[in-house]
């Protein structure tokens, strides 16, 4: 008998499941998916939850639903990895396995940029979400600030998407000429890992529909009572409502596994999402999946995570039944 334990249950954590729930025998083989919340939330949802396009509850699932499929789903805290033992450690006791996946996401650290905790929205996080879309609908006059606080930051078209959404929410309402939008970025431009006439046609369209655009620009601070947006070189940056991607991290508990690199990010194979350790594999944003030749990051969002947890799935199927493990990411989804 084997098991098999997931850590995370976003969109790679459950894809993983759902694959090997599939492949596998579970009269003989174990599939366990360890997560802290008990509901899986579709982020992809999010910009639509914003602006009031969808409701909270059609974007939820339970997770413990996993368990009709033959998959035990367990709710806990993680709270430290030992690859030399086969184990882990949550707040609910000791997990042993035989393959372990680890989708643990990101972690948001807005304590990081003075002011955000107390001016701002985290529009990656489900519940301010919810208490932004509530604003937005008695928002009728003023300035309206998104920001990107660092890089690398997770699905990076999802905050032209929701500046967009926003420009549409207004037209719609009636009061866009009441409200100036501005997106404010630290890359380049738009999209920079896309082909170069995307970020073109993205700062048209920008342009086109009135929303200001600021580049290169380094957050430092975020005054709520003075209502700025402090970046470097003196440059501030009025608003009355405040959205932001606070910095990401990977996952504080890996630090002293020996699985990441200095940046934080869980160093992976670049086609079998192996780390380091043997039978142990990553997937998602918490990876480290360097750009051949550039050497930078690959972009993180949910449609990486799922192909990259189907190739991971079936190769651990494929391991357990004594087969090769033939399966190769090929980066689909870029």
């Amino acid at each position: 008998m084997s098991t098999v334990l997931i850590l995370g249950g976003g969109t790679g954590g459950v894809v993983a499941a759902n694959v090997l729930s599939k492949t596998v025998d579970k009269k003989i083989h174990r599939i366990k998916l360890v997560d802290r919340r008990d509901t899986h939330v579709f982020m992809s949802s999010y910009p639509l939850l914003m602006v009031n396009k969808r409701k909270p509850q059609t974007i939820m699932r339970k997770l413990e639903n996993l368990n009709k499929k033959g998959i035990e789903f367990i709710q806990a805290e993680v709270e430290n990895i030992l690859p030399e033992k086969s184990s882990v450690q949550t707040d609910k006791g000791t997990l042993d396995y035989n393959y372990l996946i680890i989708s643990l996401g990101v972690e948001h650290h807005p304590e990081t940029v003075p002011g955000f905790a107390s001016g701002a929205y985290n529009v990656y996080d489900f519940e301010d979400l919810i208490r932004l879309s509530n604003e937005l609908k008695q928002f009728q006059k003023g300035k309206i600030v998104l920001f990107i606080s660092s890089l690398p930051y997770t699905c990076p078209p999802a905050p032209y998407e929701m500046i967009f959404l926003l420009d549409a929410y207004f037209r719609q309402c009636g009061n866009r000429e009441n409200i100036e939008l501005t997106i404010v970025t630290p890359d380049p431009t738009p999209e920079p890992l896309a082909e170069p006439k995307v970020g073109e046609s993205v700062r048209r369209m920008l342009k086109q529909r009135g929303i200001n655009l600021i580049t290169e620009a380094k957050v430092l601070s975020l005054d709520p009572e003075a209502k700025n947006l402090i970046l470097d070189h003196g440059i501030t940056v009025a608003g009355d409502l405040f959205l932001g991607i606070p910095p990401q991290w990977g996952p504080t508990i890996l630090r002293d596994t020996g699985l990441v690199e200095n940046s934080g990010w869980i160093k992976v194979d670049l086609h079998t999402l192996q780390t380091e350790q043997e039978k142990v594999f990553a997937i998602g944003d918490a990876t480290a999946l360097r750009l051949p030749v550039m050497g930078i990051l690959a972009p993180k969002a949910g449609i990486f995570a799922h192909y990259q947890a189907e190739v991971v799935a079936r190769n651990i199927a494929s391991l357990i039944q004594g087969k090769k493990a033939l399966q190769r990411y090929k980066g689909k989804g870029l």
